[in-house]
């Protein structure tokens, strides 16, 4: 090994430059850089033209400690054991020893978080240990600022990082986490978890913001819950859990919210600590209130006034059952359409059978011509006796034919769509065809029967409906004993029919002196004539 080379010592603890063999130099034991990183190119470019730069090192038990240049130690040491040292060149490295330094860790740790600085920057974790040893050593934090050149506000936010945990120096170290949001995160440091949900993720400080303000919120809420439930229960009031799908489709409901049997509004107060009620905390930010609820207001007797999703499990049972008694009903109504169909095709399938449909399929045909749509072709084959394209080229008994055929297709998926439960814009047009075909020889299934008896009370209310309307629409108007009808609400008369009576004419004009006398008029060369008289013969009458 080369021994060490002085250069021009000034005293017992004036720093001195000196030539040290890079094995014998010892790491500081509290070297701020965990991390010496991929010393690669370092190494390449000390085994081209040696360390240029010196490292400071500090006498020590007898030997020399590294305060700073630990990566340009290393690589140098890689790059002897490698053979890459250069030629002609001593395995040695430029070293400013600091015997002031000896025995002084304080002033040691200022020179690593300085050189450091000055150099790659530490870690936001490695600057905040550099900054907690120096405090270990008696410094506060105006002096650790004074020292490294730093604001007492930066070095503050240091300190308070070393106390978050290993999640947040982390987050510094990744860039997503500054020290100025340190000081936002330091109110969590009693609570790991609400840390976790915070770092988590995130990728960078807004992302932290965000997060804190959400935190802050839940703890703000927290509070005023405790509060709240203390206050409750020494009201005598039971503080319930919230349901999980409160309050739009659970039992649970606000008492604010029910009537008693009779309609009437229950008193909030007299209930509250009664069995079966209790309060239940909603709100946010920090405003929290109580909500009295009754837990169970069906078997209370009670209703409800306000909408809700909640089922009850007798509702439940019996919609169930509903439900299985509509499918029924349909499957029924369906089956019945399938031997409808057959009494369709037997009763209008022929040339001589459609001509009986054929006015009413005419009609149809230009009044709602849309309804067409629906026929099945299968059904209108059937119907029509073939192929019902072959339209293009029949005759007009063949076209009567085919008319007729998908009128009747037409009804009859307009039918089947009404007994599926689907919508249909020509519902009404179910009732009077039923009609038809039972006057044409068909009977109806059960299922068809109830299905008839509920489509004439539809339609008995439906003209009762309209009747009243009428009626209301006619009350509007005020009746006047010798005028009739005179305004309605608004003030507006109606609209009435004027007839002139007969010979009604303008007033003649005062005769002018003056004017000259004008000649009678002439007849009319075309008298009026017996519309009515026959037509002239054919031979030169004109």
């Amino acid at each position: 090994m080369t021994a060490a080379v002085k250069a021009r010592p000034r005293g017992k603890k004036a720093p001195y430059l000196a030539q040290i063999d890079p094995r014998e130099l010892v790491a500081h034991p509290t070297n701020l850089r965990t991390q010496l990183g991929d010393l690669t190119e370092l190494r390449a470019s000390i085994a081209a033209s040696g360390v240029l730069q010196a490292l400071t090192v500090v006498p020590e038990d007898g030997g020399m400690r590294i305060v700073a240049g630990h990566r340009r130690a290393a690589a140098a040491v890689e790059a002897i054991e490698a053979g890459e040292w250069p030629d002609g060149t001593p395995q040695t490295v430029p070293c400013l020893v600091r015997p002031d330094m000896e025995g002084t860790a304080p002033a040691q740790v200022v020179a690593m978080l300085i050189e450091n600085d000055q150099r790659a920057d530490l870690t936001e974790s490695e600057r905040a240990a550099g900054y907690a040893q120096l405090e270990l050593f008696g410094l506060d934090v105006a002096e650790i600022a004074r020292r490294t050149g730093r604001t007492q506000k930066h070095v503050n936010a240091a300190l308070k990082l070393t106390k978050l945990g290993e999640a947040a120096t982390g987050a510094a170290d990744a860039g997503k986490l500054t020290l100025e949001d340190v000081a936002e995160l330091e109110q969590f440091e009693d609570d790991p978890k609400a840390m976790e949900r915070i770092l988590k993720g995130v990728e960078s400080g807004w992302g932290v913001r965000h997060r804190v303000q959400e935190e802050k919120r839940k703890r703000d809420d927290k509070a005023s819950t405790e509060t709240l439930t203390e206050e409750l229960t020494a009201a005598g009031i039971r503080v319930l859990k919230k349901p999980k799908d409160w309050p739009w489709n659970c039992a649970m409901t606000k008492v604010e919210d029910l009537t008693d049997a009779d309609d009437q509004p229950i008193d909030v107060e007299q209930v509250k600590t009664l069995e079966g009620f209790g309060a239940v905390i909603e709100g946010s930010y920090g405003n929290m209130r109580a909500a009295i609820v009754c837990e169970d207001p069906d078997a209370h007797g009670y209703k409800r006034t306000k909408w809700t999703q909640y089922k009850s499990p007798a509702q439940k049972v019996a919609e169930e059952l509903a439900k299985r008694e509509a499918e029924e009903r349909r499957q029924k109504l369906l089956d019945a359409g399938e031997v409808r169909r057959r009494f369709v095709v037997e009763r209008w399938g022929s040339a001589k059978a459609a001509k009986t449909l054929l006015v009413d399929a005419m009609r149809a045909a230009v009044v709602m011509p849309g309804f067409y749509d629906r026929a099945e072709e299968e059904l209108v084959a059937a119907l029509a006796g073939g192929d019902p394209r072959d339209g293009q080229t029949a005759g007009i008994d063949r076209l009567n034919r085919l008319l007729v055929a998908r009128f009747v297709a037409a009804h009859e998926a307009n039918t089947s769509t009404v007994a599926a439960g689907r919508y249909s814009n020509r519902e009404h047009l179910v009732l009077p065809w039923l009609d038809r075909l039972v006057a044409e020889g068909y009977e109806l299934s059960e299922a068809e029967k109830t299905w008839h008896a509920e489509l004439v009370e539809e339609e008995a209310e439906r003209r009762l409906a309209q009747e009243q309307e009428d009626a209301e629409a006619a009350a509007e108007l005020e009746y006047d004993d010798a005028e009739g009808y005179v305004e309605d609400a608004e003030g507006v008369r109606p609209i009435e029919d004027v007839q002139l009576p007969e010979g009604d004419a303008e007033p003649a004009a005062e005769p002018d002196d003056d004017a000259e006398p004008q000649a009678e008029a002439d007849p009319d060369p075309c008298p009026e004539a017996d519309l009515d008289a026959a037509e002239p013969d054919a031979k030169g009458d004109e």
